[in-house]
């Protein structure tokens, strides 16, 4: 019989590299040029959104804009590219770690047809989040949008972040997006991994002063929370490590 932790991975690969329905994922993977991301003006928006996620965060930290560039980076769910695509001007090494190793692929294609070679280093993660800490070289910035919320628990969540913070050099700083518990049943999360495949778009969500706490536990200074949207609950923690 499966021990618990191959149980979840099976069944989040299944959901994120597996589904049966392969537009459905490429879509909520955002993948350049499918589904919504037809548009490609809205695809790029994403990698926009994150850049200016990212100068408010060096402005929170008084840092001179001109210090971001020739970053190191990690983004912890890359899915199709677009953050990856968007930060390009300020970072020079882009690790991704990903469950999906068709999501790690097309964002090394997103990358490599715009000629950068060398710049995108795919993680594949083949187990908990800890797994992926030897395979990253120390990190100046780290991001993850639109992820955590597909997480299988709340718990595999906590064990991210302090995957993140592992590899983070003195002075990192970045941000997470997760969704927030604020009573509202649709974002409640599942309670069991056998619905994961139903209910992976709104797997699990965190109150807002949970997440912090876990943050700080993790090794990491919260700054700030903004990015607030009721109309999905997300929330965006701004980080940077003590």
């Amino acid at each position: 019989m499966a021990d618990n932790k191959t149980i979840v991975q099976n069944a989040i690969v299944g959901v994120w590299n597996e589904h049966d329905n392969e537009t459905h994922r490429r879509d909520q993977s955002h993948y350049r040029g499918v589904g919504r991301w037809a548009n490609d003006e809205m695809w790029k928006d994403i990698g926009r959104s994150s850049v200016t996620k990212l100068r408010m965060l060096w402005r929170m930290l008084n840092r001179p804009p001109a210090t971001m560039k020739n970053l190191v980076a990690l983004e912890w769910g890359p899915g199709g590219g677009a953050n990856a695509f968007g930060l390009h001007d300020c970072v020079d090494r882009y690790f991704g770690v990903d469950i999906s190793s068709k999501n790690l692929a097309e964002c090394a294609r997103v990358t490599e047809s715009e000629g950068w070679a060398g710049y995108f280093h795919p993680v594949l993660l083949e187990g908990p989040p800890r797994e992926a800490v030897g395979r990253i070289e120390p990190v100046d910035v780290f991001l993850s949008t639109a992820v955590f919320q597909h997480f299988p628990s709340r718990g595999y969540g906590v064990e991210a972040l302090e995957a993140i913070r592992s590899v983070c050099k003195p002075g990192a700083a970045g941000f997470i997006q997760i969704r927030f518990d604020n009573g509202n049943e649709r974002y409640s999360g599942i309670s069991s991994i056998e619905e994961y495949k139903a209910k992976h778009i709104r797997a699990t969500s965190y109150r807002i002063d949970e997440f912090w706490d876990h943050c700080q536990t993790a090794g990491f200074s919260p700054i700030s929370v903004g990015s607030i949207r009721t109309a999905n609950n997300y929330a965006t923690f701004y980080l940077s490590v003590r």
